[in-house]
């Protein structure tokens, strides 16, 4: 991993956003880099001062049971795990933070894009620089590059003749459970193709979304589940999907 590109994997290591194969990537980089390594150590030491601190005490009952009052009961455990360790400021301040919760329950913000994960995803690998696992334009290298790293065998094509050649593959966590990733190229556009295993064997028409400025086109068939994202414009990413369900 390149020190200059990856404060915010450090970031979300610290935050435990990152999947599974991310958080064994940033734990293998910290043990050969020094200088991440104690970065990552001084944050710990700051939350745990932070957290030690005399000045924060836990939020008094009848305010946190107002609080949980306002959040359905099936939600309270899943999407407001932080009421168990809620920890607020005295005077002032702590009304100030109470009242921006109570407003932040009221007017929860809407869901995220279904699409909005995948994005992520895609963009994580532009930034991180960890694009490829596998580098080859050849799919009989890639494709056994995935055997005994997955409990399936995804399928790769190359469509270097129709101007999509194949760049190479990794795996990434997505829909909780690994995923393959394949990489292909449209001039100076990179496409992310994620594909992990469908319940059945139906096929579905492609499904196409706008995230962010990136095209999100799904559809599902021969049992497998297909995510292609990109900046490239719809049409020429429809063209690729094309190509990839004759």
């Amino acid at each position: 991993m390149d020190c200059t590109l990856d404060r915010h994997l450090l970031e979300g290591y610290l935050d435990g956003e990152l999947g599974f194969e991310r958080s064994l990537e940033v734990e293998a980089h910290l043990a050969s880099c020094s200088s991440c390594s104690l970065e990552v150590q001084s944050w710990k030491d700051v939350r745990g001062a932070m957290q030690r601190s005399g000045l924060y005490y836990r939020a008094p009952a009848p305010l946190e049971e107002k609080l949980r009052n306002l959040i359905p009961h099936e939600s309270r455990s899943e999407r407001f795990p932080w009421f168990q360790r809620w920890i607020w400021a005295g005077g002032g301040a702590a009304f100030a933070t109470a009242a921006l919760l109570i407003t932040f329950v009221i007017t929860r913000p809407p869901a995220p894009s279904p699409g909005q994960d995948i994005v992520t995803s895609h963009v994580r690998s532009l930034l991180a620089n960890h694009l490829m696992d596998v580098v080859s334009t050849d799919q009989h290298t890639v494709k056994p590059w995935f055997a005994g790293k997955l409990d399936f065998a995804p399928p790769v094509q190359d469509l270097a003749a129709e101007g999509y050649p194949l760049a190479g593959g990794r795996l990434d966590y997505l829909e909780k459970r690994k995923v393959a990733v394949l990489i292909y190229h449209r001039a100076l556009h990179v496409i992310n193709l994620y594909i992990w295993p469908a319940e059945d064997n139906s096929s579905s028409a492609v499904d196409a979304q706008s995230v962010q400025g990136y095209n999100v086109l799904s559809w599902k068939k021969n049992g497998f589940e297909f995510r292609a994202v990109s900046d490239l414009n719809t049409a020429e990413l429809r063209d690729f999907v094309r190509l990839l369900t004759p």
